[in-house]
């Protein structure tokens, strides 16, 4: 092939493996220009000048450079340049590289989240309610607490509120829960005072927005469905029967916990709830 050669935009369409409709797009933007144009007819001709640097934008492309970086190395041509622009194109991959491993993390972790709660779902159908004892460790949350309505749609108005400034924070969000501060037996749900709470993962220090639920002894009870007024009452007689049984006496107010993904928010008919009241043994003269 002679240095002189010329090529219409479909035979260098072909040679580079690229649409005509690039070519064009790439002349409309000043990216790679024809060597020569008929003023007559408007044909394009490209030389062997031309090929390379549509190879060259091809193979940028590849290495996730913009048309308009790689318009920028076109024009400048030096290797330094190019080394510049290849070292700072690697740390931004890195950077999005780490990313993603982050976000399949976090997919990973939600999707064996609801194999779980699937599975709880499953254990508790043929269940009235699940009563256990448990030692729960400290749990770190951002709260709103109010004198507040008692019900799904205000609570998912306030969830919302506390994912967004945690998130806005740079912290991880983790589950829901509201704590009663008030008798759950007598307590007026259209104004209770409500404390709303979303925990916060791996927070390493706490500060004024957030606080912390301390560990200890909790009697629980699990079940399915809706969290409403009569199903809270019913379970939490259930507790305070256990509690009495056993000796034991509340030291704290009652939470209630909901084992749900965010996506799930909306079905509360998919819920499983805990109800967690903190206890410690009565003392016996």
């Amino acid at each position: 092939m002679s240095n002189d050669q010329s090529y219409s935009i479909g035979h260098a369409a072909r040679i580079c493996n690229i649409s005509v409709q690039t070519l064009r797009y790439y002349d409309k933007i000043g990216l790679v220009i024809p060597n020569h144009t008929d003023k007559l007819t408007g044909y394009r001709y490209y030389a062997n000048r031309d090929l390379l640097s549509i190879m060259i934008v091809q193979d940028m492309k590849l290495l996730q450079f913009s048309l308009e970086e790689i318009g920028t190395l076109l024009k400048s041509g030096d290797l330094e340049s190019l080394q510049i622009t290849l070292e700072a194109k690697h740390k931004e991959m890195l950077e999005e590289l780490q990313r993603l491993e982050q976000t399949v993390k976090s997919i990973e972790q939600r999707a064996a989240r609801i194999i779980l709660l699937q599975e709880m779902g499953k254990g508790l159908v043929d269940l009235d309610v699940l009563v256990e004892m448990k030692q729960l460790p400290e749990r770190h949350v951002m709260s709103d607490r109010g004198y507040f309505a008692c019900g799904m749609e205000p609570s998912i108005v306030k969830f919302t509120e506390l994912f967004r400034r945690i998130e806005s924070s740079g912290l991880t969000p983790g589950g829901i829960m509201t704590v009663y501060h008030e008798n759950i037996m007598d307590f007026d749900r259209t104004r209770s005072d409500l404390e709303y709470c979303v925990m916060i993962e791996h927070i390493e220090l706490e500060t004024a927005a957030t606080r912390t639920l301390p560990q200890g002894e909790y009697i629980t009870a699990r079940y399915c469905g809706i969290p409403n007024d009569v199903s809270c009452k019913n379970i939490y007689k259930k507790l305070l029967e256990w509690i009495k049984t056993h000796g034991y006496i509340e030291s704290g107010a009652p939470i209630e916990y909901y084992i749900v993904d965010r996506a799930q928010m909306l079905k509360p008919e998919e819920f499983i709830v805990e109800l967690q009241v903190p206890v410690h043994k009565a003392l016996t003269l």
